[in-house]
């Protein structure tokens, strides 16, 4: 049984032997006031009605207990109840046209624990919920202070691919700049590499990191490298996407076309 469906059983526990206090702690609990038991089908107005706690009855209908609500019997709370004040309270404005004709428990599929065992004190024990205000602000502080702060950056693993040393540096990237750009910016000037030169930027082992949201799911300890351009390609520039394009003009060499440039002179 989860713990929503232990304080359901709690509240119906507490309205039945009249423990209001506790009733009140699973109230302000967000505890589901008209929880149904999955067998029988009562509700804790049901039981408060039954036992005829007045007061009880009363808390509930003023947290939204539905007093139309019918158990596995087609029974409502009003014809369980033989306690006229309890009766005058469900009825509301009705008229009381209902025989006082509650159901016998010995109809119920099961018979719940503490009715089985009722406790010498009506008090529902809920350890959790009934430890020292004060003991719980401490637990609060104490949880609070072991929550690490949140990161300001994201420290990355980075070196150039195929350069001969295998080894990594660490760069510092800020959390409020998770950008390809600042990735691209932050990673060339620690490894004094020219941003031109570099073809595409690798998250290891076989992926291409090409733009922002690529950025933003990197984890601590990303192991990246810098992809250049072999010597003696055609001059490539990082474009926004991430990927390289070529520039116009530019041949193997890396020089642009002269058929770019016809106003200048040539020597033969």
């Amino acid at each position: 049984m989860d713990r929503v469906h232990i304080l359901e059983e709690k509240l119906r526990e507490s309205a039945c032997v009249g423990d209001i206090e506790t009733l009140q702690i699973l109230l302000q609990k967000g505890v589901n006031v008209n929880a149904k038991h999955e067998i029988n089908g009562w509700t804790a107005l049901h039981w408060a009605a039954k036992r005829g706690h007045r007061d009880v009855v009363k808390i509930l209908l003023s947290n939204g207990a539905d007093a139309s609500l019918r158990n596995k019997n087609k029974d409502i709370a009003l014809s369980l109840s033989s306690n006229p004040e309890v009766r005058q309270l469900l009825m509301g404005d009705r008229e009381d046209n209902l025989p006082m004709e509650p159901s016998s428990e010995s109809k119920l599929p099961i018979v719940p624990s503490y009715l089985k065992h009722p406790p010498l004190v009506e008090r529902v024990d809920l350890p959790e919920i009934r430890r020292n205000p004060s003991q719980l602000l401490q637990e609060r502080v104490s949880t609070i202070e072991r929550v690490p702060p949140l990161p300001e950056e994201l420290v990355l693993k980075v070196r150039v691919a195929n350069c001969g040393d295998p080894d990594f540096i660490e760069v510092e990237l800020p959390m409020g700049d998770l950008t390809y750009s600042r990735l691209l910016r932050l990673c060339t000037e620690e490894l004094d590499v020219n941003p031109t030169h570099v073809t595409r930027v690798r998250k290891l082992p076989n992926t291409i990191v090409r733009k922002d949201k690529d950025v933003a799911r990197l984890k601590d300890g990303q192991e990246l490298e810098l992809v250049l351009q072999p010597e003696g390609t055609s001059r490539l520039i990082p474009c926004s996407n991430g990927m390289l394009k070529k520039i116009p003009g530019s041949t193997a060499n890396g020089y642009q076309s002269i058929s770019l440039n016809k106003n200048q002179t040539i020597l033969y």
